[in-house]
Parts: C-alpha cells; structure tokens; sequence
C-alpha cells in the first residue's frame, strides 16, 4: 500500500438514511425531505416545515439527526406530539411512524441515502509481477462493432498490448453479435408497445441473417393457440400470409430448443412435410420465445435460396432474439396487469382503506370487479350539528378546510377498521361494513368506528376554541344490494335497501348531537360488547312498522 499522506479535515458525517414527511395539505399530497442539522416545525416563517394551522405551535417539534437515528422532540407546544398515537416529549422515529402535531398529520418515511460516491476503495501503489492488464477502447470497440460482418480485420492501435491484435480476429467474429444484441435491447427499451418491439426485433433478424421469409408468432401454452403477430419477406412487410412449416414450429414448441434444419426436404423428420414440399423451403430456423421455464411463443425464418445456407452463429442470433422477444411478452403482459391493477387501485381507494384495497386486488378471480349482489352489512350515517351556522362566520376557504380535516379524521376512523366509505353528503357521510369484503364482525366494526367518530371530533374541537362541532350517528344492520351501481357513463360502489333507509332515519330523526343509535338488528349483535339505553319505540318516516332503537354508551366494562 502507498503510504497515508496527512488527512484533511474531515466534515461531519452526513446522515446515512433520509427522512421524508408527507402530509396533506389544502387537498393535496405534499411532502418534504429533513436536511441535514435541527429540522424545525411550526407556524414561524423560520421554520424548516411551516405549518399554517391554528392547533400548531410556532415553535411546535425539531427533528434532529445522529447518523442512521432520527428523533423528534416538542419543544414545548401547547397541544404537544403524538407518535403513534401516543404523546411523547422525544421520541426516536422509524419508518411508517404517524406524527401528529395538534390536528396536523404527517407520516415518516426512512430510506438509506445513497452515497456520493463509490465506498469501500482501496487505492494500491503496489505493482503485481506476473499480472497482465487488458484494455479495451470504447473508440475503437465501436469502430469493430460497425466493421463488416465476418470481417477479421481490425484498426489496432500501435500502442496496444501484444495479445490485443491477437484477439482482434476473435472480436471481429464477437461484434455482430454484440452489436445485434445491443440494438435489440435498445429496441425493448425504447419501444411502446408490444407490436413495434417484435417489428424491430424481426428487422434486426434479417440485418443479421440472411433470411428470405420470416415471422414471429405468440404461443398460449394454456390453450395450445398460436397466434402470428409481426410477419415479413426480404423485400419488406409482407403482402401476403406466410406459409411455415407447422412440423418444424412445433418441434420448437414441445422441445423448447431451437433448430436449424439446412435441408428439409430430405431430413427424415421433416421432408415428408407437405409445407417443406410445397414452399421449397431449403434452409429454416426456428427459435422458441423462451422465459423462465414458459414458451411464449418462437420466430421462425426459413430461405428457399440453394446458396449461403444457415449456420450455427446465425441460430445462436435467432436464439437470442428469440429469448429478448420473450423479455418483451413478459414486460408487456407485467405494463398490462399493472396498468389494470392501478385503475383497479384508484377506483378502490376512494371509499375502502389500504388494506381492503390490497386484499381485493389480490383476489385470483376478476379482482376488482364490483357485481351487484345481495350482502350482510352494517349502514352508518353520520352528520354534523351545528356546521351550517359556523361556516356563515368563515371565510369559504377556511370552511374547506375544516370540513377536509374533520372529513379525514373520520375517514381514517372508518378504514382503521376496514369500512367502506360510500359517499360525502355535505356536512355528512355514509359507510358501511361488511363489503366488498365480507365480515362476519362487521355491526361490532361499525359501533365502534361511530364511536371513535365521535372521540375524534371531541379531539379536534379542542384544538380550537372557534369549533365546537356535534355529531349525530345513526347504524344499522341487515341484508342490502352492494355493487357497482348507476348509469352507463357512471355507475358507483354502493349499497341500497330498506336497512339503508332505516339507518338515514336513525340518524336524522333519532339521535341527538353527540349520539350513536343503533337499530334492533345491530343491537342484538352486538349486546354483549357494548353499554346501551333502549329509547322509545319510533315510526320512522315512510315506514310501517314501528323501530325499537338503542342509544350506545361505550363499550362493556372488561
């Protein structure tokens, strides 16, 4: 080793992870990276993260660094830090941790910070006898590359190691193939679609090999189908269809090798093929579109030409093309399913939490789809006391925001415990539990997501003296229609039936401000979990029978 000179001054390590919070704001995702040194939150425009937010300090929290450890500490704010849920005055972060600052939330992602440079270098002055050193130029490996094909002459330096103009014929022998290569990964890279990447790829055979005749086509090996998909001669795309040899084309397929036949009229396996009588055909290649132990499909190319046979290099080549062509089938397939996942994704994520949204995606059969169909379910309907009057006092852009953030309050109570968020009705909302997934707990989940509801808008009134918003629930239980439901330019996921309706009119005509009633049906399932006083029998509107509704006080004393 040379030896260690003096070292210059070191600056402080940087932190080897990064921390992002993402947090919503006005509507909108934001999200910010924590620099290096103390990273300040609060209303102060000196801030390192501004939150305009009357439950904010101004001086709320400071997130600091010590290498891979993030922490985050109050710095005495009037409605303190939670982590997790839980208040803390420091606490270490971890990634996923939930901050909440007053009625502000942001969410923590850690990841490792990539270096600036390569690490773990060791630079030796120490010469090796015995070791020899291979250099390639990149000028002139690209003068190789673009030098005829089968040529062995190459433009070597008068500098260049002994064992370079050696090897120069081998390379010139490599080039093609490396070029070919090359120029099909650029077209898998830089091609759209599926139909334009098998174009090119059928291009580049016949630059390479000197094909007369040739075509790519998809197998499914479920179906046994086989499907042409890009198809051309020597002179271009092709006018007519192309006839192949089906006996050589199936070989490949259930032998998973490619082939090289350079006379199939008298090869024993295919000379008695009326295909191989009828089109002449006097040399034919055929390579699978072979991935991960599947046949995708093969491309085949054939000549009826006497002269300048087939040769191994060339079915090397066509093995390869065949083999990115089947990268290309896979990545298309892999676009397709994602592409279709994501819409399923957006669809779903507007009304069910993160988590139904992932299990319904899993689902093997027709994942996403949303039938009408007949379900057990339990209906909540909540509103807000008192908001129409307060939203006169208010500026619209401040009503906006604060029905957004008691809206989002509310939401996350209803996905924590994996509810269905049908709709927003002005001050109000419905949900409901039990679909699209069925949950044979869903009256309990409904119970006590209302009453979460109603400790969270408790939490939020008191972060402001300004607000002091009520809330009337209604819930009930039973069997409804649930499903895609609506026009054809735009249906929506919902649920409709009497159980419904009972549930509205609880809401709306039995339970005060500050209540949860529930519904006979929903009483009796969940009696034995939760504290309730029974109320006066109701006729509800547009109903016959009479309701026997069930004011909820909490849950059961353990």
């Amino acid at each position: 080793m040379s030896r260690a000179g003096t070292l210059p001054d070191m600056e402080p390590a940087a932190p080897s992870t990064t921390l992002e919070l993402r947090f919503e704001h006005d509507g909108e995702e934001r999200s910010v990276v924590a620099g290096e040194g103390d990273f300040l939150i609060g209303r102060a425009p000196s801030c390192s993260l501004v939150l305009v937010d009357d439950s904010v300090s101004r001086r709320h929290a400071r997130i600091t660094c010590d290498g891979s450890t993030w922490t985050i500490t109050d710095l005495g704010s009037k409605n303190g830090v939670k982590v997790n849920t839980y208040r803390t005055t420091q606490q270490r972060l971890h990634d996923g941790d939930r901050i909440d600052l007053g009625a502000v939330r942001l969410y923590v992602r850690i990841a490792r910070a990539r270096p600036a440079a390569p690490a773990n270098v060791v630079f030796e002055a120490k010469s090796e006898k015995g070791r020899r050193t291979e250099i390639l130029d990149v000028a002139r490996l690209d003068t190789l590359l673009a030098s005829r094909e089968g040529s062995t002459q190459s433009s070597v330096s008068p500098l260049a190691a002994p064992d370079e103009s050696e090897r120069a014929p081998e390379m010139a022998r490599l080039a093609p193939g490396v070029r070919l290569f090359g120029d099909a990964v650029e077209a898998l890279i830089s091609c759209e679609s599926l139909d334009e990447t098998l174009e090119r790829i059928l291009e580049l055979v016949f630059r390479s090999i000197p094909a007369e005749r040739g075509v790519i086509c998809l197998h499914d090996e479920a179906t046994g189908t086989t499907t042409p998909k890009v198809m051309r001669t020597l002179e271009g795309a092709a006018d007519e269809p192309i006839r192949i040899s089906t006996h050589i084309a199936n070989d490949v397929l259930e032998r998973r090798q490619s082939l090289i036949v350079n006379d199939p009229l008298h090869d024993e396996r295919f000379g008695g093929a009326e295909s191989v009588i009828l089109m002449h055909i006097r040399s034919a290649m055929c390579a699978p579109l072979y991935r991960d132990g599947h046949v995708v499909g093969f491309v085949y190319v054939d000549r009826q030409s006497v002269d300048d046979p087939f040769t191994s290099e060339h079915l090397q080549a066509l093995s390869a093309l065949g083999i990115l062509s089947a990268v290309a089938v896979e990545r298309t397939g892999l676009r397709e399913r994602l592409r279709h996942e994501q819409e399923i994704r957006g669809r779903l994520a507007r009304y069910s939490s993160p988590a139904v949204v992932d299990r319904i995606v899993g689902t093997p059969h027709e994942p996403g789809r949303m039938v009408a169909e007949e379900a057990d379910v339990s209906v909540v309907f909540a509103d807000l006391c008192g908001f129409t009057a307060m939203a006169e006092t208010l500026e619209p852009a401040e009503t906006v925001r604060m029905l957004n953030q008691v809206f989002e309050r509310l939401t996350e109570a209803i996905f924590e415990l994996e509810g269905t968020l049908d709709k927003f009705r002005g001050d109000g909302l419905m949900a409901f539990f039990g679909a699209p997934l069925p949950m044979p707990d869903h009256a309990e989940r409904a119970v006590r997501a209302a009453l979460r509801m109603q400790e969270l808008l408790a939490e939020l009134n008191s972060y402001s003296k300004r607000r002091s918003l009520e809330m009337r629930i209604g819930i009930n239980s039973g069997a409804v229609v649930v499903g895609d439901i609506g026009s054809p330019e735009r249906k929506d996921y919902t649920v409709i039936g009497d159980v419904v309706n009972i549930a509205s009119r609880l809401e709306a005509s039995v339970a005060l401000p500050g209540e949860v009633v529930v519904g006979e049906e929903t009483w009796r399932r969940v009696s034995s979990l939760f504290e309730g006083e029974p109320l006066e029998p109701a006729r509800l509107k547009g109903k016959r029978q009479v309701v026997r509704p069930v004011r909820v006080l909490g849950p059961r004393a353990d």
